[in-house]
């Protein structure tokens, strides 16, 4: 279901660096919508969509959340930022760089948007890809996207792999992906490093199916500098 409105219910708006993806280290602004369609097992954003947890919000013109965009990249996030129809927003952020940050369950043409940034969900979330919207992203949008998967393992992987296959356009055009393990709070930095260097050396290099993407294995670069803080 999505909400057509030309105000938003905005969790929480903050300036830091991407911590993920291609525009990694980048000065953005993050705006984080309430409400998701999924409930992903290892979510770190529940307080945007979970029961119990979810903050109360504030209602925002498209004017008012432009105010507190103080840089140069702007992210649209969640939560599912696909619930809110953008169209009015997008119309008001000038020549900004634009992030939207999706499931990649809910499709919408909004061609104002510089980066689609795409996280399917794998077993270890609780839900699936979605083969249909993934599929109507690479048809319009190809040019501007990219696949980020938050792996929990080689089980994870193997899903990876089957949904690029299913896919040639992801390789044929070049599709940025990006595989990003999946960490937790109790968890440290130097653990979640050793982690992911195994998962690279074990998963990545050693398998030749990955020569024909154009993969990159990063961390969430926030988490490992500021931990599970809100608003940075």
């Amino acid at each position: 279901m999505t909400v057509a409105t030309s105000t938003y219910q905005v969790c929480e708006i903050f300036t830091s660096i991407q911590g993920e993806g291609t525009r990694i280290g980048v000065p953005s602004t993050f705006v984080r919508f309430l409400r998701c369609n999924l409930k992903c097992a290892w979510c770190d954003t529940t307080y945007s969509w979970k029961e119990g947890e979810m903050v109360e919000g504030t209602e925002m013109s498209p004017e008012r959340i432009l105010e507190e965009v103080h840089a140069n990249d702007v992210v649209f996030t969640g939560g599912e930022p696909m619930m809110q129809e953008l169209a009015p927003v997008l119309a008001v952020v000038g020549d900004r760089h634009v992030t939207i940050e999706t499931n990649g369950t809910i499709f919408k043409p909004y061609d104002r948007v510089d980066l689609w940034s795409i996280s399917p969900k794998l077993g270890s979330s609780g839900h699936k890809p979605n083969k249909r919207v993934i599929g109507e992203f690479l048809t319009h949008y190809a040019h501007k996207l990219q696949l980020k998967f938050v792996v929990n393992g080689g089980e994870d992987l193997a899903v990876v792999k089957a949904l690029l296959s299913e896919f040639p356009a992801i390789a044929e055009r070049k599709v940025p992906v990006i595989i990003q393990p999946v960490g937790n709070s109790e968890q440290g930095a130097g653990d979640y490093l050793e982690g992911m260097r195994a998962m690279v050396e074990d998963h990545l290099l050693a398998d030749p199916f990955w020569a024909a993407y154009q993969w990159r294995a990063l961390p969430q670069f926030h988490r490992l500098l500021w931990g599970d803080k809100r608003g940075i």
